[in-house]
């Protein structure tokens, strides 16, 4: 069983908190609900910068599944889904334009600006979603 590391922001609430609960504090599939919710601005941000005619590259961004994590090494990937009924197989190609490939456009980089436009709100929400969740877990031990 792998143990908790106790200090892993340097926030003194939340640090608190971690070692009240102990060694199992929260769950993998916790936190990634907690990344899930984080994650819906940023995708909703790029969804609504992409310069895409059919809407079917828009349609597939979102949290792509199948993607396994290790035990206690949550995250979760968020971009175009290539598979069930989206179609964001040419994603690449918009994302980084002629720069990479041989096409006639430029690059739109609207992944990267997204991620950059929305860091550090969604490290802040994290923050708090754990924190509430620690919080919810700790008032049910008590």
């Amino acid at each position: 069983m792998l143990t908790p590391i106790t200090s892993i922001t340097g926030d003194k609430e939340l640090d608190r908190i971690l070692k009240d609960l102990g060694t199992n504090a929260l769950k993998d599939s916790v936190i990634k609900q907690g990344l899930k919710k984080i994650a819906k601005p940023i995708i909703q941000d790029i969804r609504s910068n992409i310069n895409d005619v059919t809407k079917n590259l828009s349609k597939s961004i979102g949290v792509i599944r199948g993607v396994r994590s290790r035990k206690g090494q949550p995250f979760i990937l968020v971009g175009p889904r290539y598979y069930g009924n989206y179609r964001g197989y040419h994603a690449h190609l918009v994302e980084v334009g002629d720069k990479e490939y041989n096409v006639e456009y430029d690059a739109q980089h609207n992944i990267e600006r997204a991620y950059n436009k929305n860091k550090t709100q969604a490290v802040t929400k994290l923050r708090k979603e754990i924190i509430l969740l620690l919080d919810k877990k700790l008032k049910k031990l008590k």
